[in-house]
This record gives structure tokens, sequence and C-alpha cells, in this order.
């Protein structure tokens, strides 16, 4: 209080020396003294309360905090990775804003610059400078909880790992710089297990179709459908598809799921070569992800990527949520 302390309200109201409250002069200046001690009183008491419910709100969002801490799902922790990077959360949406630097374009010379090859320099420096940053930010806020009595950061901590490890080094190969980008965009892996997402591992041999710029291959590795191997090659002005596959996979949900996703530009419909799952084909109960070298990587081909993964991945859940229906009836 600015005026009057709540020592000098007492003192005014009571007498120390005869143990009596004080003998007010009569008359307005009297009445008006007491009154706004009386004021001044109240809002002591209004603040006291106040900071009191203030005390326990900040409590409880401790509480919350840490709970919601211990809890985070893998699509949090994706989201999380994002904003720290400030990056979008559609990789579509980067892309487009990587290749036109953020300057407005038409949709015709957007399209030819989503074409042309990715510009891996660029994107290592964006990786460095974003890391660094995004680095800063999660040991702020690792100290910023701390200082709120927030100790279980644990989640945070492990995040900042892959964090360093999504920045890539000065040296980087075209495979360590495409990984340490796509791995933030797969939110459906285990973000704390990285090591099942190998871009570039292993160089494709897929006979003639794999001689060309924009060739490349994807396995993937399912909980319920074993290996999903898939060819991507280009064909004038569109992408063509080749799935080898077990005769189990849902070839028609696939195909509809294609059909109807905006991000692939495909000639035509995926082709299938099945096979029967055999007693002695290993199966993998951690999904893998590994993608074949490629001479020419473009932005439109990451995002064709991206959505293949997604797709096969949210068939493989269906899968997995299927069979537990099974057993549990």
């Amino acid at each position: 209080m600015s005026d009057l302390s709540l020592g000098q309200f007492i003192k005014n109201v009571f007498d120390y020396s005869t143990g009596k409250p004080v003998q007010q002069q009569p008359g307005k200046v009297a009445n008006e003294n007491f009154q706004r001690a009386q004021n001044e009183a109240m809002k002591m008491v209004q603040q006291t309360a106040q900071n009191i419910a203030q005390n326990f709100a900040q409590q409880q969002n401790i509480l919350q905090t840490q709970m919601m801490l211990k809890e985070l799902s893998n699509m949090e922790r994706s989201w999380l990775m994002k904003n720290l990077f400030n990056f979008p959360e559609n990789i579509s949406q980067l892309l487009e804003n990587f290749v036109t630097e953020g300057k407005t374009v038409s949709s015709k010379e957007l399209l030819a610059l989503m074409s042309k090859e990715l510009d891996l320099s660029k994107l290592l420096v964006l990786l460095q400078t974003n890391g660094k940053s995004a680095l800063e930010k999660i040991t702020k806020m690792i100290a910023t909880l701390n200082q709120s009595g927030i100790y279980n950061t644990q989640q945070l901590k492990e995040m900042s790992v892959l964090i360093n490890a999504c920045i890539p080094a000065n040296d980087a190969s075209q495979s360590q710089i495409l990984k340490s980008f796509m791995i933030m965009y797969l939110p459906w892996l285990p973000l704390n297990e990285s090591v099942g997402f190998n871009f570039g591992a292993d160089s494709a041999n897929e006979g003639e179709k794999s001689v060309g710029e924009d060739t490349i291959t994807i396995i993937i590795t399912t909980k319920n459908y074993g290996m999903v191997k898939i060819l991507l090659y280009k064909e004038t002005d569109g992408y063509n598809m080749d799935v080898n596959c077990r005769e189990d996979f849902p070839k028609d949900r696939f195909n509809e799921a294609v059909k109807s996703d905006t991000s692939f530009v495909l000639e035509n419909p995926p082709t299938y070569t099945t096979r029967t799952k055999s007693e002695t084909e290993e199966e993998k109960n951690d999904t893998n992800i590994t993608f074949s070298k490629s001479l020419k990587v473009s932005p439109q081909l990451l995002i064709i990527i991206h959505a293949i993964i997604r797709l096969v991945m949210e068939i493989d859940s269906q899968g997995t949520l299927q069979e537990k229906r099974k057993e549990s009836i």
C-alpha cells in the first residue's frame, strides 16, 4: 500500500498505551480517515486472497504440466519438434516456402520449381540454422520449467538429443540431409527410435526402370503385411508406381487412398507384384523404412514419398486394430 500500511491502520484504531480504541476526533476529517483505513485494509485482504488463489492455480498448472510432459504422444512430440524448428505442420507448405523463398509466384511457376532438383546445400543451411535455434529454445524451456518447480523433463531432454541429431554436419551426405529433414514429418514413427528410418541406405537395383534421375525405391517393413516395396519412376509429367507386396496387403484400400490424396501426381494407377507369405519370411515387430539412393530428388518427389509412407502406415495401423478386435472377440 502506498499511503497506509496495515501496521499504521492498527495504530490508528487501537491505542497501545491504554489498550483501548483510539478516541477519534469528531467531524468530517476523522470519519474520512477511518473510512480510508478500512478501504486500505480491505484491499490488503483482497490482495492476500488473490495471491493465495494465484499460487494455488500456479501449483495446479505445475501438476498439469508435469502430467502432460510425462504423457506426450508421438504426435505431440512431432508437433513440438516442428514448432521448435519454426517449421509449418504440413511438409508441402514447408517445401513450397523453401523453393519460392517466401515470394508469391504463379501456380505454373510453383509447379516448375517443385519439379526441379532440391538444393541440398540450402536445405543443409536451413536445418543447421533452425536446429541451432531449436536447441536454444528447448534448453531455455527446460530451465524455465525447472525454475517453476517442474523437474520431470526427461521427454524434453530426449527431444533435445533428437534435435541435435537432426542438425547435419557441414560434410553430411545427401542421405543424411534428407533423413534429418524427413524425420520430423514422420510422427507415426517413435521419434526416439530414428534408427528405423534410413534414407539412402541401399542403392536401387530395379533394372532399367531405376536408370533415371527421378527414380526412388521405398521399402517399408510393416507389422501386419511384411515388406512393402514401392518403386517410383517418372515418365513425362507424372510418376508411375510399382508395388511389390504380399497377397494379403489391402490393395483396393491403398488404391482408393492414392486416388483421393492430392499429394500424388500419378499417370496411372499403381501396378502390383504380389507374393505369398513364406514361412521363412522374417517378420519384424518394429516399423522400418528404407529409401534407395536417387540421382535427383525434387520437392514434388519428397511430398509423394511422404504421402506413400503415411498411407501404408495408416493401413498397417488399421490392420493392427483389426487384429486386436479379433483377439478381444
